[in-house]
């Protein structure tokens, strides 16, 4: 399939998106420029429509300004808000396709004032716009091409678009043309872009005060020219810039490429706006994508919806989970906890549901036919909605860890969504004797304790102000440190004595699990800890 680019150019972008903000700016016909100080006086670095007819260039004062039109609007220039709204602008976008990338040539402030510029990649996307059954490209395209403009008009931008076979080719239609939509038929390249001025190519200032002192004035001086004498004289920029709008040379695009494959896209012929309109439409986009999922044996991990509104802002959702799902059920459920913040503002007219993050699924899908699988899928499910309605970090598990002292032989891990599953461990449980307490201290803590025999268990012992009578006790079960703690490292001296654990019960029926630290057959003198709560 041929390669076909838009190119879409604002000639007052800085300009348009402020009057769409602040009221008192919404007429056209007031003189606006942006300016910032340079050399301590206020300097003119973008004038619109209305003021360049007036006379006032970039670069000229504010006093100059204001002395040739009295009127004259003034606000500050902030780069970095254009761009911000110019990212908007592309995200918005890519409603018509998923590769769109920013014209840093035509970016405000870069050399045209505020115009602003955009590259979508339309290959294989007009057919969507099809009316009537028509099957042909240029219509397609125009369709695509009236919906765009339409759809800019309502956010308040006046655009020129222009398709073409070459970025390149399409930016210079775009931008010196005088037609709202340009569509440059398939192979016609040349033919479109020889009555255009050299400057259409993008070539540097001074390039083309060179071009024009030869008078070479017009693409079509230019084409048919050897490169070889062009280069040498005029330099290699203008050899490129010929060659890539032509499409003898890649143009070099930073396009917004889709993060994976697996995207669905549904139109509304009206604007909706209603809950269950909103929920029937991600629905809809999710059960898509499982499709697909299912036939390449995948499942998701990280799924986004979007929301393309009327007015140009585009809410959206991400969730994850923490195991490969395509089961568009489980999905929604993940999605729409977050709908009671999504604002629909004016209306949605489209609805983009992508998956950002996808894993192989034949594995973790086998095992649904058993009741452990089942079992583990539910727990899965579970941990995957409370961390996406309350935060990834406030749901964990513990990881069993291999080391004899219980504070180290498990750690919290996240459950984090795209993270790894909340599966039940495959451990084979303690004996009955080596049972560990529902609930461990963060830290031991230090109690009085007596005991009949310097090896036995406690008779009674005190721990934070209270006096404990022992009923019935067992153990006791030895740990021993780990050899490799008792070297050189940060762990040196760490934890090198011996414990005895006893699990003790009072006369009351409460559990504890204590442990003596020290051996009196050694010589060292025992220690008693509290360690843990049985339930």
């Amino acid at each position: 399939m041929a390669r076909r680019f838009l190119y879409l150019f604002v000639p007052d972008f800085a300009f348009d998106w402020r009057r769409k903000g602040d009221s008192t700016l919404a007429s056209g016909d007031l003189p606006m420029v942006l300016t910032r100080r340079v050399a301590g006086s206020e300097t003119v670095m973008a004038a619109d429509h209305a003021a360049a007819l007036q006379g006032i260039a970039v670069g000229r004062s504010l006093a100059d300004a204001r002395a040739m039109q009295p009127g004259l609007k003034a606000l500050e220039a902030d780069p970095a808000a254009d761009r911000r709204r110019l990212e908007q602008l592309a995200t918005w976008c890519q409603r018509y396709t998923p590769m769109v990338a920013v014209d840093s040539n035509a970016a405000p402030f870069n050399g045209d004032g505020g115009s602003a510029g955009l590259y979508l990649d339309i290959t294989g996307c007009a057919h969507f716009f099809r009316r009537d059954g028509a099957e042909d490209i240029r219509t397609e395209e125009q369709a695509l091409g009236r919906d765009c403009l339409d759809a800019l008009t309502r956010l308040g931008f006046t655009a020129r678009l222009a398709v073409a076979d070459t970025p390149d080719a399409a930016r210079a239609v775009a931008r010196f043309s005088a037609p709202l939509l340009t569509l440059v038929p398939p192979g016609s390249t040349r033919m479109a872009i020889e009555p255009l001025p050299v400057a259409a190519l993008g070539l540097a200032s001074a390039s083309v005060e060179a071009l024009d002192r030869v008078g070479l004035r017009r693409i079509a001086q230019l084409i048919d020219k050897p490169r070889a004498p062009l280069a040498s004289r005029f330099g290699l920029p203008l050899v490129a810039a010929l060659d890539r709008a032509l499409g003898h040379r890649p143009a070099a695009l930073d396009m917004r490429k889709p993060e994976t494959p697996f995207r669905e896209r549904l139109a509304f012929a009206e604007p909706i706006a209603l809950r269950e309109d909103l929920e029937r439409a991600a629905r809809q986009c999710l059960a898509g994508l499982c499709r697909r999922l299912e036939r390449e044996q995948a499942g998701a991990r990280r799924v986004r919806i979007r929301f393309f509104r009327v007015d140009g802002e585009v809410p959206q959702i991400t969730v994850g989970t923490s195991r490969p799902c395509r089961d568009a059920d489980v999905l929604f459920r993940l999605l729409v906890q977050h709908f009671d913040k999504l604002d629909p503002g004016f209306g949605i007219d489209v609805a983009v549901a992508e998956i950002l993050e996808s894993d192989a699924a034949g594995g973790v899908q086998a095992a649904l036919g058993t009741r452990a699988g089942r079992d583990r899928d539910v727990v899965a499910d579970l941990g995957d909605r409370l961390a996406n309605r309350i935060g990834a970090g406030a749901v964990y598990r513990l990881q069993p860890v291999e080391s004899h002292r219980p504070e180290r032989s498990e750690r919290p891990e996240e459950a984090r969504p795209s993270g790894k599953a909340l599966y039940w461990s495959n451990l084979r449980p303690l004996p009955p004797e080596r049972a560990r307490p529902v609930r461990l201290m963060r830290r031991p803590e230090r109690v009085e304790a007596t005991a009949l025999l310097p090896d036995h268990p406690p008779a009674r012992f005190h721990w934070r102000g209270a006096e404990y009578r022992v009923a019935e006790a067992a153990g006791p079960e030895r740990l021993a440190p780990e050899w490799w703690r008792t070297g050189d490292g940060d762990d040196a001296g760490a934890d090198t004595a011996t414990r005895d654990y006893f699990r003790l019960e009072d006369q009351e029926g409460r559990r504890f699990w204590l442990y003596r630290e020290g051996l009196a057959e050694r010589g060292e003198a025992p220690l008693w800890y509290l360690h843990g709560l049985f339930a």
